[in-house]
């Protein structure tokens, strides 16, 4: 079996949840047959990372996502993140069905999306599984009962309305039930590696 994606992997202590990512059993019973993929990239390379590395072509901004359960939190650093909807007001999330917060999101259940400041990388990294050393410990608000990241540009609290199949991955549409926003850089991804905007804050006025 492939190695997980760094991204989705979940190897964060202290109030946060650790261990190998689950497996969880696919709610979908009807699956495409899959069809050949044509990608041009290096001789005898990997379609699938070839797949992966176009597709990191994309900037993108970086989140983490969170739930909890009973007296714990969970999270993972994502960016497969985007906005569907403004009435009713709807995001979708897409997550690795290797990972445990696949097993964890359901009909019904919150989740929250803390969008990452470009000096929160060391978050990413911790909640991506790879090491940081001597940092700091991951803060969080309670919103409906739903842990955000402090600090984060943004943050929302969804409940989760339906789930979809998504190949090697589950994806969870959610009604957003609150929202806030506030100044600083966004923490961005292009090419495997972090980026940032050039020049300066781009909201300097803006308030949590």
């Amino acid at each position: 079996m492939p190695e997980a994606p760094e991204e989705f992997a979940l190897r964060v202590a202290g109030g946060v949840a650790a261990g190998a990512p689950e497996i969880a059993e696919s709610p979908f019973e009807e699956v495409p047959e899959e069809a050949p993929l044509e990608i041009e990239g290096e001789q005898g390379e990997d379609p699938a990372l070839a797949f992966r590395r176009t597709l990191g072509m994309f900037a993108t901004g970086v989140t983490i996502i969170t739930t909890r359960v009973a007296d714990r939190v969970h999270g993972m650093t994502a960016n497969a993140f985007m906005s569907v909807s403004l009435r009713p007001p709807l995001v979708l999330i897409s997550v690795d069905k290797r990972a445990r917060m696949n097993s964890l999101l359901r009909d019904g259940v919150r989740f929250g999306v803390s969008v990452l400041a470009d000096d929160q990388r060391e978050l990413s990294d911790r909640f991506a599984g790879r090491a940081v050393q001597d940092a700091a410990e991951a803060r969080f608000t309670e919103v409906h009962d739903t842990p955000l990241v402090e600090g984060a540009l943004a943050g929302l609290v969804a409940r989760v309305e339906r789930s979809y199949w998504g190949g090697d991955h589950s994806l969870f549409l959610g009604r957003v039930e609150y929202a806030r926003w506030g100044g600083g850089r966004p923490l961005l991804f292009h090419g495997g590696k972090y980026e940032r905007l050039p020049g300066e804050d781009p909201n300097p006025g803006a308030e949590d």
